[in-house]
């Protein structure tokens, strides 16, 4: 909240914040545009991110554009108005569609939110939003961490030359979801003036108690009913410290010898088809029996998703960067702690809070996180559980993420 009021502060240097304290949100016809390169399902986080953020009371108008392909039939069960406005002609996902996708909606009381950037969506929605006089708010979601940005390097460097840029000089607000985030987006944004925002996400509740999901999950998984199951629940990929997980699963079993009772469990699509295979070939490498010490379960969603939650003794997320890790926010709503790397920008919360363990993003720190893990006493892993669904209630539930974000959305609105 006191980052909002700072941005009241901010419209009030401009002239603008007379207006603030008469426009109601019940008067003003607010109109949400979210503009995102592709709402695929498989692409985690900041699609989840847009589902959620898109969910407003009865008086708010929301709408998603995205450059999917019609076919696709992703977003018809959104809780908003979805226009999928591809096929997308190119990787850089043009597609003549935006500007007309978005016309109708560029109306007084309207703000356009673009959810990424590097591609072309950021560009015909910000373009769209300065020729209506409609403001602009930009969630980044991690892209601009220095590891994001040190992928495809110099592509991103063109692309910020050529217009990102100059979308961020028009933006009102760049919305940051943790402190972390904006600390380590400071140099790429420098004197730009737009307000710099800190807007948390949230979360839904778990669809039914932890303890009946786990009863389903057991139900439908007999191998792993009575298992400890260590979860990484994410799209499979590098920069998530896969690879790092099973060498340090391997080298805690090797040496601490925790039993057979314990399982690694990893959910989520691979980024590239061959990446499983590799992580197959790496745990054979490295003697872990597929299915007995380790398990890859694809893709889930819906109950499914909660039911692999709330079945976990742990999450563990060894990312070399993550930027708000819905994950992390769901496995604490079902009562489940964390072992983070300090590269998760929501650690510093986990570990402050008693919600878990953070250490290095390394295969020691990794090990690390599974050894002082197994240390615990089982009264000291109770109070961690407890700490965690607390910290939900406090800081990540979606009630509380929602109000911050009209509130911000609001004050958008009065100031332009």
């Amino acid at each position: 909240m006191s980052k909002w009021l700072g941005f009241a502060g901010h419209c009030k240097k401009q002239g603008r914040l007379q207006s603030f304290f008469v426009l109601s949100l019940s008067n003003m016809n607010l109109s949400i545009i979210h503009a995102i390169h592709s709402i695929d399902p498989s692409h985690g986080g900041t699609t989840e991110a847009v589902r959620l953020l898109a969910r407003t009371p009865d008086s708010v108008r929301s709408t998603v554009l995205s450059a999917d392909d019609p076919a696709s039939g992703w977003g018809k069960d959104w809780p908003c108005q979805v226009r999928l406005l591809g096929p997308a002609k190119t990787k850089f996902g043009w597609t003549p569609k935006w500007e007309a996708g978005l016309r109708d909606l560029l109306q007084p009381g309207a703000v356009v939110v673009v959810h990424g950037l590097w591609q072309y969506h950021a560009l015909a929605a910000a373009r769209a939003a300065r020729a209506a006089h409609v403001p602009v708010l930009i969630y980044p979601h991690g892209m601009l961490d220095p590891w994001a940005l040190r992928q495809s390097r110099w592509l991103k460097c063109f692309t910020w030359w050529a217009f990102n840029r100059q979308v961020f000089r028009q933006a009102a607000g760049v919305c940051f979801t943790t402190e972390d985030e904006r600390r380590l987006a400071a140099p790429m944004l420098g004197k730009i003036r737009g307000a710099q925002l800190i807007v948390p996400l949230g979360v839904e509740e778990p669809p039914d108690s932890p303890e009946v999901l786990k009863a389903e999950f057991e139900s439908a998984q007999p191998a792993l009913a009575g298992r400890r199951v260590f979860l990484f629940l994410g799209r499979l990929h590098p920069k998530k410290g896969c690879d790092m997980l099973l060498q340090a699963f391997a080298a805690w079993q090797a040496t601490d010898d925790p039993g057979k009772t314990v399982h690694l469990r990893l959910v989520g699509p691979p980024h590239a088809p061959q990446y499983q295979a590799e992580l197959e070939q790496q745990c054979l490498a490295l003697g872990l029996n597929i299915g007995q010490d380790v398990s890859f379960a694809g893709n889930v969603a819906g109950r499914d998703k909660w039911r692999e939650l709330a079945a976990a003794e742990v999450l563990v997320l060894p990312s070399h960067q993550e930027n708000f890790g819905i994950v992390v926010a769901e496995a604490l709503a079902c009562e489940v702690p964390e072992l983070l790397s300090d590269k998760v920008n929501t650690a510093p919360s986990i570990a402050q809070h008693g919600a878990g363990l953070v250490a290095d993003d390394t295969v020691a720190g990794t090990l690390e996180l599974l050894q002082g893990w197994s240390r615990k006493s089982a009264d000291e892993k109770t109070a961690t559980r407890r700490q965690a669904r607390q910290l939900y209630v406090r800081q990540f539930a979606i009630q509380t993420a929602r109000s911050r974000f009209l509130d911000v959305v609001k004050a958008t609105v009065t100031q332009g």
